[in-house]
C-alpha cells in the first residue's frame, strides 16, 4: 500500500515540475526536458542551450514543494565549430 501512496506521490510532483517548468519562460525549451521521480527524487534529462539554463532549472525544481532532491542529467546543447 505504501509503494501505491509513493508513486501516486511521484505522479503528482511530475506534474508540479512540468507545470511549475512549463510557467517559467526563460528557459524557452522547457517543455523538452524529461521529467521522472522517485520517491520525491526529481531527475531531469534533455538538453538546454546554456549551462545557465541547466543551473536555474535546477534551481527552480529544488524549489518546488515535496522534492527531496535533483538529479540533474540535463546536458548543454554544443554547437558545431565551422
Amino acid at each position: 500500500m505504501a509503494q501505491d501512496f509513493a508513486a501516486t506521490n511521484d505522479a503528482q510532483l511530475i506534474q508540479n515540475v512540468r507545470s511549475g517548468l512549463g510557467r517559467e519562460s526563460l528557459f524557452g525549451d522547457s517543455g523538452r526536458i524529461n521529467v521522472s521521480s522517485c520517491k520525491s527524487v526529481v531527475t531531469l534529462h534533455g538538453v538546454v542551450r546554456r549551462e545557465e539554463d541547466r543551473r536555474g532549472i535546477e534551481s527552480l525544481v529544488r524549489e518546488i514543494p515535496s522534492v527531496q532532491g535533483v538529479e540533474n542529467k540535463l546536458k548543454v546543447r554544443t554547437v558545431p565549430v565551422r
